[in-house]
């Protein structure tokens, strides 16, 4: 068993919060190792606790975007030692049916612990609960066609998790659903049997004698069954939302040219979006908007002219203490541009987002990534309005709530910087000069991590995943 779940169990345990395991059987073993989703069942009354439980655990919580259903809830944990992502379908509630509408919810609490076996660290139910909970499921999902095609398409799962459950014993009634003993075998005998129409005859009963339980009328069940694949198709080729955290969160990726920043923010990107909702920004090179187009493009166009003509320039320390008009401007416009970013990652991370920021703002005049104007009091009146509006939007951005600085000599910089073939990258007498000035630079994060980029690329990619997936936000590591 993967050690997070083996922490979140004992803790279950130990809080005296009942659980357990109640369906998809077929691959417990790998969900146990983080692979696939875990299913488990906890009453509604002990939601709050779980939530507290799972948090110290740095378990977040997930919202579907195509599929949210009252009383189902999406968990995920990343497990340090394995490093690997761990889902949990966390049910308050019975809530099933077809894969998209999940149309029922079943009063089944207290038959569920009536019938819950406590002598393992993961709970389970005795076999003939397995049953009959496998049976009731299958039928309801089979009663239409999407259901059938869904059912087609997982077969081998349903066969798979009642081979791992059948057994000699006779399934019992669940009277408070209104299924009887009787109802129960011809359950059973209709699925081991080879007729898939007796078995869909039996299903349109079964769903009869559930009726009072769904949650939508017939018509009410079909118009949300047409509105919801409409939204998923949508989502599919135009929108691609993934699962959205809540509530979503920023975090920046910070250091020096030749530290691994972008290249952990790609990684991050790649590894994280193929189940999570996940945007990049680029804070220190921040896109132009319509009112910074134009500067912008002519200042680029200016720095493209100096980089082809790199080797008749000599590097040498940026001088502020007279800054010219062109210079100010140029300064006013990045600092607008990531006042508009910082604006953008925060509204993101409401709607569910995590935002990874490449590089982030600091307060320190004259230090990457931070304001450059400094305060001239002789300068004209377009100085002092250049200078109190730079400093108005530095001093207006929000911090995020993980900041991620990477560090690492200037040696292991300059032989990284030397195996880049990125175009206009800094020379070695640049580098030097960056490292020089920038010596004791912070930016604006409220939980603050300096990371040691001369390990592995691996290891600092676990290390960074760790962090920003804990649920602590206390935490202040600035060694």
């Amino acid at each position: 068993m993967i050690e997070i779940l083996e922490d979140l169990f004992k803790d279950l345990h130990s809080k005296g919060i009942p659980f357990c395991h109640w369906k998809g059987y077929g691959d417990l073993e790998k969900n146990l190792e983080g692979d696939g989703d875990l299913d488990l069942f906890i009453p509604l009354e002990f939601k709050d606790k779980f939530e507290m439980v799972a948090e110290q655990i740095s378990f977040r919580k997930l919202n579907s975007y195509q599929a949210s259903h009252q009383f189902l809830e999406h968990y995920y944990g990343f497990d340090s030692k394995s490093k690997k992502f761990v889902h949990l379908h966390l049910y308050y509630k019975i809530v099933t049916g077809e894969h998209i509408s999940k149309n029922y919810i079943l009063p089944l609490e207290k038959y569920i612990f009536e019938k819950t076996i406590n002598n393992t660290l993961l709970p389970s139910l005795t076999a003939k609960a397995k049953q009959n909970i496998f049976l009731i499921r299958y039928f309801i999902k089979i009663g239409s066609m999407l259901g059938i095609l869904q059912y087609l398409r997982e077969k081998n799962k349903y066969l798979k998790e009642w081979d791992v459950i059948q057994g000699n014993s006779i399934p019992e009634g669940i009277y408070n659903l209104n299924i009887t003993e009787e109802m129960s075998n011809e359950m059973k005998i209709r699925f081991e049997s080879n007729s898939f129409f007796r078995k869909v005859l039996y299903s349109l009963y079964i769903k009869k004698v559930l009726r009072e339980f769904r949650r939508r009328s017939f018509m009410g069940h079909i118009l949300y069954q047409v509105m919801n694949l409409n939204m998923r198709f949508f989502n599919k080729l135009f929108i691609k939302r993934k699962k959205l955290f809540d509530p979503g969160f920023v975090i920046a990726i910070c250091g020096i040219d030749g530290s691994g920043k972008s290249s952990l923010v790609n990684e991050l990107k790649l590894l994280l979006s193929r189940d999570f909702s996940v945007k990049v920004l680029h804070l220190g090179r921040p896109s132009s908007n319509f009112l910074t187009f134009l500067p912008n493009l002519f200042v680029k166009c200016l720095s493209t002219v100096r980089r082809s003509r790199i080797d008749k320039i000599r590097a040498k320390k940026t001088d502020t203490s007279n800054m010219s008009i062109l210079l100010a401007l140029r300064a006013f416009c990045i600092a607008y541009d990531r006042k508009k970013e910082t604006l953008k990652a925060r509204n993101l991370s409401r709607k569910g987002y995590l935002v990874i920021c490449d590089r982030y703002p600091g307060l320190t005049l004259g230090k990457m990534d931070s304001p450059r104007i400094p305060f001239d009091k002789t300068k004209n009146r377009l100085y002092q309005f250049l200078y109190k509006n730079e400093n108005r939007f530095y001093n207006t951005m929000e911090s995020v709530d993980k900041l991620f600085h990477l560090s690492v000599p200037l040696e292991v910089a300059l032989e990284r910087n030397a195996k880049r073939t990125k175009f206009g990258k800094e020379t070695e007498a640049e580098l030097r000069i960056r490292f020089s000035e920038n010596e004791g630079v912070k930016f604006l994060g409220k939980s603050y991590f300096s990371i040691d980029s001369t390990k592995s690329f691996e290891a600092v990619k676990s290390e960074v995943i760790s962090k920003l997936w804990s649920t602590k936000t206390s935490i202040n590591n600035s060694k």
